[in-house]
C-alpha cells in the first residue's frame, strides 16, 4: 500500500514538473563563439540608421492640433454612418408597454414582442441595442 502510494506521489511530482517546464519560456543558447559572431554580425546589418529629432514647442502644438481634428472627424464619421431607421407604423406600442398579440407592432423597429409566464404577460423590449 505504501509503494503505490510512493509511486503515485513520484507521478504527480513528475507530471507537476513537465507542466511547468513545458510551459517555460526556452533560453536561447549557443554553443560556440562562430554563431554568436555570425548571429551579431547580421543583427547589425538588418537595422538601419535612425536619427532622432527633438521636437519644437510649435511642432508640438501643430500635432495636437492635428491629432484632435483628426479625432472630431472620425466621430463625425462615426455618427454619420448610423442608418436612419424607418418612421414607426401609425398604430403602435411604446418601448415596455404591453403588447399582447392582437395589439398593433412596437414603435421601435428594433424591439419586439416577448411574452411570458405562457404568454400571459407580453411586453415590447429591446433585444439589440446595437441594431
Amino acid at each position: 500500500m505504501d509503494v503505490t502510494r510512493l509511486l503515485l506521489a513520484t507521478l504527480v511530482g513528475f507530471l507537476c514538473f513537465f507542466t511547468v517546464h513545458s510551459h517555460l519560456a526556452l533560453e536561447e543558447t549557443l554553443g560556440d563563439d562562430r554563431s554568436l559572431r555570425s548571429n551579431s554580425s547580421m543583427n547589425s546589418l538588418d537595422f538601419s540608421s535612425v536619427s532622432i529629432v527633438a521636437l519644437n514647442k510649435k511642432s508640438k502644438k501643430i500635432s495636437r492640433k492635428e491629432a484632435e481634428k483628426r479625432k472630431r472627424s472620425s466621430k463625425k464619421k462615426a455618427s454619420m454612418k448610423k442608418v436612419a431607421r424607418p418612421p414607426p407604423p401609425s398604430p403602435c406600442v411604446a418601448t415596455r408597454d404591453s403588447c399582447k398579440p392582437p395589439a398593433p407592432a412596437c414603435c421601435d423597429p428594433c424591439a419586439s414582442c416577448q411574452c411570458r409566464f405562457f404568454g400571459s404577460a407580453c411586453t415590447c423590449r429591446v433585444l439589440n441595442p446595437n441594431c
